[in-house]
């Protein structure tokens, strides 16, 4: 009996806990479905932005990885222009020094040519009064080269380079008669005619004329600046000149009047 009686209050208190507990699931029931969708979808929203967030980490990453690829090929390429900017203004600087140095030599040249021309002009003058004055040997190929000097040293479009040079090249010519003989054939003035042979160049020292027939033999006197005709003694002689210059025989030592070098 005792057992019973336990056994009934027993039950009786678990009826208001199953009661209280259906009462509660009824009551709770609809608002615990209603937090579990909004958990769910705070879960799959929770879920979308840590994906968008990863896509757009991944992104960003993508994004570092290409600018810093860019800044080292800018980096590259800037070591690169400052190199080529160094090697421009070291050739700006090289270039600024030969403008210097083509400046300095532009203005000695200027003054060379100042001084160069007015010397050139005496050096002429002083020649053509030489050959006017000296033994008249080629005189028509002497007179035509000092010609052409006078029209080149009168052109103002001729550097005065080339009438240095040209200036140089009749003195040489002039020089360089003096180291040499030679024969060629002439017209003189003998006396008081006009007659034709072969004239013997000794250097600058002096003329010879042999008659076309060998027969008369001359020498130009410098001081009396005229042919003067030789004694027939002295026609051999003359005669074996022209033969030597013209390699016709071999050199050998000859007695040959050399007249008045200069008037008294």
């Amino acid at each position: 009996m005792m057992v019973g009686i336990k056994r009934g209050a027993v039950r009786r208190k678990m009826l208001p806990a199953v009661v209280v507990l259906l009462m509660w699931f009824l009551v709770l029931g609809p608002a615990m479905a209603d937090t579990a969708a909004v958990v769910e979808t705070h879960v799959a929203t929770s879920i979308d932005v840590r994906q968008a967030s990863q896509k757009e980490q991944e992104q960003w990453d993508a994004q570092r990885a290409e600018l810093a690829a860019e800044y080292d090929r800018l980096t590259a390429e800037n070591e690169i222009l400052e190199a080529e900017n160094k090697r421009m203004s070291d050739t700006s600087t090289a270039l600024g020094q030969v403008i210097d140095q083509l400046e300095q030599e532009k203005t000695q040249t200027r003054q060379v040519r100042e001084e160069l021309l007015p010397f050139l002009a005496k050096v002429q003058e002083d020649l053509t009064r030489f050959v006017a004055d000296d033994v008249p040997f080629l005189p028509e190929e002497r007179r035509i080269r000092l010609e052409k000097l006078a029209v080149l040293m009168d052109d103002p479009e001729v550097a005065v380079a080339e009438k240095f040079r040209k200036t140089m090249e009749a003195l040489g010519i002039e020089a360089e008669y003096g180291n040499t003989i030679e024969v060629y054939h002439d017209r003189i003035l003998l006396g008081d005619r006009r007659v034709s042979g072969q004239i013997f160049r000794l250097g600058r020292i002096s003329l010879y004329y042999l008659s076309l027939d060998g027969q008369e033999a001359a020498v130009f006197d410098v001081g009396e600046q005229q042919w003067r005709r030789l004694d027939d003694r002295f026609v051999p002689e003359v005669a074996a000149a022209v033969e030597i210059a013209l390699k016709r025989r071999t050199a050998g030592i000859l007695d040959l009047p050399l007249g008045r070098l200069a008037t008294p």
